[in-house]
């Protein structure tokens, strides 16, 4: 029996100030004064609900900040009980003590839904306290039950605004927990739990062996979209016992826990308070009211005196809040457990701060790294860093980052260092090249982190091998020390199949579609891959970012399916979602899909518990071939590669307003072949070319990204790209077609290249994907590339120098290699001829002419921080000294070649403190030192080297 803890940290990040701020601690009655204690609490992704001793609901919109009340009018009674829903509307369900139930309809901001607030009353049936309340995934059911055992149902329909209810059963002993699947109603009491099946309005006991003992034991169903029939049962038991039974009460397994409460039970870390918030052992510990949170097979269990989150699977206590017996109640959403204490505390265990995602990798007591991406002044080139140790301030719970922000949390204490420490062997099977570094499972565990610096252009692009004069040039210059952080931080797998059509990686997988129509799984990788085949016949696949959501579209059909439970292993069942499906994007909670005729439609309100729902069609400008969705922002790639986004999306308004033609992409000339949507408000994309580029800033009010430009990342050192290849695997699929119809196979392998390019509407290639494990590319036949660590892009902006012309042509441009912070010096020349200098921090890039050695010509120049080179038609060499007060220099000086001999040069290059020249022989020589004669006054040597 396992007794370690997991690795996950659950823990108080901050009190909800926020919160118990916008609570009065008292109101005014009359004349008189009365205190407000919080008696009730329930939660979700979007509210907080909290009932008071003064009848009054505390409704706080986690989306906006606000916080709202509603009052049940007439007599002022505690709310006793309260339940969240997130369906088609946000609906909100009290219990009273007198026995009063009421649900109120939200106003939502979405067309054709309730504007105004509705409330809808359940009065005469409960005689006594409402003790639980639930929902039916649909708001169309509301169960409730009180201190006397009696279970109401009301049948709520919205559209009419009626609410009629009937009791369904009583039970001799208090309701103490609810819980309703799959027309199902799950009741426990404080004798027995039992199963209500409202179809057949028939009564099942959990198990055969009555209670041993009376007590607040709850049951709960685990969360699964399946047929009624496979539905499974958590129930709490006396002496800290669990039972797991099917849906007809009949039990499969009992977990004995009280082993692993006779050891010291690992307590959540709370922050400090005044008075103290826990750590009294109960005098008799018991599991009570449980549902499932977090993770498959944990489960939450809570009464008056203990909170704990137990790990079934592993049997394991994750930890425990035990306290003096004043927690009133206890909720739980994603990766959130709030906890009410004594008359107005709120406590928050999480795994992460409020307002991050629970898919960030958080390492407390860790370095933490922060970075900052934004678009870079014209004049200056400037990242910040700011590194923050132990201690350091976090954004507080529901204090909001500036837009443009990037938080990032890292192992390293640096954006570039990496963690070596506990490296693992890594299979060399897994690795495509020696070239590419050892990457460890710490280093797969950092964050990405994407920096963008700018780079200047005159003129247009000048074509691969060009060396014409009157080709357009560049003007660019790069940092130095930006250059480094790209150290070969890009790491080769194999696929496990025949090709790669499809690449997707969510929080803690790696997705793998080949061309054969394979689906294969892989948990991140740590040291190696190990692929396990998941489907078969898989058109394409798409996955939500945290791994929850899961689609296929089904070959030769052409219809999509949803997963209604992603597990690896065992039974999976599929719904289906819609017919003639192209492609499909999933992001947290909504569906976007392309239809063949290139149409696109949109699903929303989907969970691990509805999976799919009804479809709405959204108007687009053209045909679609692809989308990405992803945190509120959406991006589309049509069927001629134009990219489009769309405007107006919020949590109201899930298909948003318009579409947008994104201009940039055509300006900066790129044709897109496939794009994702990435950490950090980070959009990527690869185009036909095999280059990657990616935009910063892309948020839901800022879905076309903070920069007028893309950026590119230089990746052709460290990735083989090549289009062709993709079609390689089917080359080797065809050869026995090939051999029995006596045709070549290059030919029958054209044919379905083509047949497979004219059908990329029914077939489109995903080949980027971006987690917080970094940017994934399956780069052509059957193998990928991770990248790790900080990226760089670039772009190319064109500039004009003063009293020249846009139409100019140069023929050549060349700048120092070691540009300091003072900027760096742009040589250029529209001939062999003529020589300009330009600063690069003067804002109106004004030439300086620079007279070129008149009694021979010039063949090639090379600059760097203190001298220029040229080495003329005769191969002689020629320098001319710089310095701050002269950058351009006074005078050339003809240097002695004396000691190469009879050797001519034909080629240099000068680095920041050395040259290096080549002859005509092809030996190579290495000189130290820049300028003509050294500080010695003696005439610095020429090293050969040999190039054989």
């Amino acid at each position: 029996m396992a007794t370690q803890n997991p690795a996950l940290p659950l823990r108080e990040f901050c009190p909800l100030y926020y919160l118990l701020n916008a609570i009065p601690a008292k109101v005014q009655r009359g004349f008189r004064s009365a205190l407000v204690y919080l008696t009730a609490l329930d939660s979700s992704g979007d509210y907080i609900a909290v009932g008071s001793s003064i009848g009054m609901l505390y409704l706080y919109c986690r989306r906006i900040g606000q916080m709202n009340k509603y009052n049940l009018e007439g007599k002022s009674e505690p709310i006793t009980a309260v339940k969240l829903l997130s369906c088609f509307d946000d609906l909100v369900a009290v219990g009273t003590a007198s026995g009063r139930v009421s649900l109120f309809q939200l106003v939502s901001q979405l067309p054709g839904r309730n504007k105004q607030l509705r409330r809808f009353d359940v009065v005469g049936l409960h005689k006594s306290s409402v003790t639980a309340l639930a929902w039916s995934p649909n708001g169309m059911k509301l169960f409730s039950g009180d201190d006397k055992g009696k279970v109401v149902y009301s049948a709520v329909d919205l559209d009419q605004g009626v609410c009629n209810p009937v009791v369904l059963l009583e039970e001799p002993s208090a309701i103490v927990q609810l819980d309703y699947s799959q027309k199902v109603l799950l009741v426990s009491s404080c004798q027995r739990s039992l199963l209500f099946y409202t179809q057949e309005q028939s009564i099942q006991q959990l198990g055969t062996k009555p209670r041993k003992s009376n007590g607040r034991f709850g049951a709960c169903f685990q969360p699964a979209l399946c047929k009624q029939s496979d539905l499974l049962v958590f129930a709490a038991r006396p002496g800290l016992r669990l039972w797991r039974t099917d849906v007809r009460g009949r039990v499969g397994e009992t977990h004995v826990l009280k082993p692993l409460f006779n050891q010291e039970v690992p307590q959540f870390e709370l922050f400090p308070r005044p008075s103290p918030a826990g750590g009294c052992r109960p005098c008799d510990r018991q599991l009570g009211v449980v549902s499932c949170f977090l993770k498959e097979g944990w489960l939450l269990s809570w009464n008056e005196y203990s909170v704990y989150v137990l790990d079934c699977t592993n049997q394991v206590i994750v930890g425990g809040l035990e306290s003096c017996g004043d927690i009133v109640s206890v909720s739980c959403t994603e990766n959130e457990i709030f906890i009410l204490k004594g008359d107005r505390d709120v406590v928050r265990i999480s795994n992460c701060p409020e307002g991050l995602s629970s898919s960030c990798t958080y390492i407390y007591g860790a370095a933490v790294t922060m970075a900052i991406v934004s678009e870079p002044d014209v004049e200056d080139v400037e990242l910040v860093e700011e590194v923050l140790e132990d201690g350091a301030r976090f954004p507080l719970e529901g204090e909001k980052m500036e837009e443009g922000d990037v938080l990032v949390f890292s192992r390293s204490s640096s954006v570039t260092s990496v963690d070596t420490a506990g490296t693992s062997d890594v299979s060399t099977s897994d690795l495509s090249s020696s070239r590419y570094s050892t990457l460890t499972h710490e280093d797969l565990q950092q964050e990405l982190v994407v920096k963008a610096i700018k780079v200047k252009k005159k003129g247009r692009r000048r074509r691969q091998g060009e060396t014409s004069g009157s080709a357009h040039t560049f003007i660019s210059y790069i940092a130095h020390n930006y250059i480094q952080y790209m150290a070969e931080s890009w790491m080769g797998y194999s696929g496990p199949g025949c090709g790669i059509l499809s690449l997707v990686v969510t929080d803690r997988h790696v997705w793998c579609l080949d061309f054969k129509g394979t689906l294969y799984c892989s948990p991140l990788p740590n040291g190696g891959l190990c692929w396990q085949r998941f489907e078969e016949n898989v058109q394409q696949v798409a996955l939500s970012p945290t791994g929850a959501l899961l689609w296929k579209v089904e070959q030769k059909s052409m219809t999509a399916y949803a997963c209604g439970k992603v597990t690896i292993k065992g039974k999976r069942h599929w719904y289906k979602a819609l017919t003639e499906t192209a492609f499909v994007a999933l992001s947290e909670d909504s569906a976007w899909i392309v239809r063949t005729n290139g149409d696109v439609y949109l699903q929303t309100g989907l969970s691990v518990d509805r999976p799919c729902a009804r479809a709405v069609r959204v108007e687009c400008p053209c045909p679609l071939a692809q989308v990405c969705a992803r945190g509120g922002v959406v991006w589309a790639m049509s069927e001629q590669r134009g990219l489009f986004y769309r405007e107006g999306l919020s949590s109201y308004c899930a298909e948003g307003e318009v579409w947008k033609n994104d201009k940039i992409s055509e300006i900066q000339g790129m044709e897109p072949m496939c794009i994702a949507l990435g950490e950090n408000c980070t959009l990527w994309s690869l185009d036909t070319s095999g280059r990657l580029w990616f935009r910063t800033g892309v948020t839901t009010k800022q879905p076309q990204g903070e920069d007028q430009h893309w950026w590119q990342v230089s990746i052709t050192d460290y990735v083989v790209f090549d289009q062709g290849s993709l079609f390689q695997t089917l080359i080797h699929a065809t050869q026995s077609v090939a051999t029995a119809t006596r045709v070549p196979v290059e030919r029958v392998a054209e044919c379905l290249r083509v047949a497979f390019l004219s059908q990329q509407s029914q077939g489109q290639p995903s080949l980027i994907t971006a987690s917080a494990s970094g940017v994934w590319i399956a780069s052509g036949r059957n193998d990928f590339h991770v990248a790790k660590g900080s990226l760089i892009g670039t772009y190319w902006n064109v500039v004009v120098p003063r009293g020249t012309v846009s139409s100019a042509k140069w023929a050549f441009i060349f700048c120092s290699p070691s540009p300091t912070k003072e900027g760096s010096y742009l040589w250029l020349g529209q001939s062999r001829k003529d020589l300009f200098c330009i600063w690069d921090r003067d804002a109106q890039l004004r030439p300086s002419t620079v007279q070129l050695p008149t009694e021979a010509e010039m063949v090639q120049l090379s600059a760097c921080s203190d001298a220029l080179w040229g080495l003329d038609l005769y191969g002689d060499v020629h320098i001319r000294p710089l310095s701050a007060g002269c950058p351009t220099g006074i005078h050339w000086t003809l240097l002695d070649l004396s000691q190469l001999g009879h050797a001519r040069l034909i080629s240099l290059s000068c680095g920041s403190q050395n040259v290096w020249a080549c002859d005509t022989s092809g030996m190579v020589y290495f000189r130290v030192g820049t300028q003509a004669l050294n500080p010695s006054m003696m005439l610095p040597a020429w090293i050969s080297i040999d190039s054989r």
